[in-house]
């Protein structure tokens, strides 16, 4: 009898778990329609802007597929190469200009030449290819056919790397670590020059710093995605300043997750939870949203890091849930 009123016990918990799961889970997802819906609204009729917006059209041109498994950052070089952080495969993919996969190299491990969930990627103007390899608390660093040059340890900081970035003007590397919520900034030997950020909402600390990229000027460009916007440091960490905020109408950030400076100081911001990318100017003016009709957003699937074919005038842009590179040519938006 007491094991029949205990069985009945658990099956009620049962239910009554199962029900509680289904009402967090449409909650969430009635949250993000509401969120996208607002984004769309105030966009496409300009109800929640001070000014309508100004969209900048794209072409699409191609797509990149090439068995991804999360992939993170992409990366076009000089020699007409695109290469692909594959975050969970645990490998950098290297294409041609026609998206021909040229080479492959990592895998899972703790080895040199091996990765633990990368996340961040950057090249030189050799092509060498600089990886935060996230799991495995280093940054690695590799010639641009894969071979295995240094590495900078990150364990004695106890650091959690997720983004890396070379600033060829100073020779030194920029590192994000969402573990001390810091920015470091070590010499090209790998030795520590310095760091700066904390934990917090303040200008200059972080809530997750994220990806980086270097204007002209050497200023780096972070994104703080828990504190929804960008924060812009010259290259010893000063001056920090602000542009954008926390929001969903356009203009503001809700998970900013990739950035990208182009020649024109025009700065493109990926947000991976409207799935829009929107570019400001240096004063953190909204300059445009990108869009394929001239109309509406571009909506993409989690989109992340972005790169710029100068050459070409095409936008390279990781959609991480559709596990492909999507290749974007500008129009004429004068």
């Amino acid at each position: 009898m007491k094991k029949n009123r205990k069985d009945s016990r658990a099956i009620t918990e049962m239910k009554y778990l199962r029900k509680r799961i289904k009402t967090v889970c449409f909650i969430r997802s009635l949250m993000i329609t509401l969120c996208c819906c607002a984004f769309l609204v105030s966009s496409s009729s300009g109800g929640l802007c001070a000014s309508p917006v100004n969209y900048l059209v794209m072409k699409h041109v191609r797509d990149i597929k090439g068995d991804f498994n999360q992939p993170t950052e992409v990366a076009v070089s000089s020699g007409k190469r695109t290469y692909v952080l594959d975050g969970a495969n645990n490998k950098v993919k290297i294409f041609d200009a026609h998206g021909k996969l040229l080479l492959s190299f990592g895998g899972l491990g703790e080895k040199l030449g091996e990765f633990d969930h990368p996340v961040g990627m950057d090249l030189d103007e050799q092509a060498n290819i600089y990886i935060a390899d996230t799991g495995n608390k280093r940054v690695q660093i590799f010639d641009s056919q894969g071979n295995f040059l240094r590495a900078i340890d990150l364990a004695p900081l106890h650091g959690r790397p997720v983004e890396v970035k070379y600033n060829s003007q100073t020779d030194r590397i920029y590192v994000s670590d969402t573990e001390n919520q810091k920015i470091h900034c070590f010499n090209i030997e790998g030795e520590l020059a310095f760091s700066w950020g904390g934990y917090g909402k303040g200008i200059g600390e972080f809530m997750y710093p994220g990806m980086i990229d270097i204007d002209a000027a050497g200023n780096l460009h972070v994104v703080d995605i828990l504190n929804g916007r960008l924060q812009i440091f010259d290259s010893s960490g000063g001056g920090p300043r602000q542009l954008s905020k926390f929001g969903i109408k356009p203009g503001t950030l809700f998970r900013p997750k990739g950035v990208l400076v182009d020649d024109q100081s025009l700065i493109y911001v990926s947000d991976s939870y409207t799935g829009v990318i929107q570019v400001f100017n240096m004063k953190g003016s909204l300059v445009g949203i990108l869009s394929e009709d001239g109309k509406s957003p571009l909506h993409l699937s989690t989109p992340l890091g972005m790169a710029l074919d100068s050459v070409k005038n095409q936008l390279y842009v990781v959609q991480a849930e559709l596990n492909m590179i999507s290749v974007f040519e500008f129009r004429d938006n004068t």
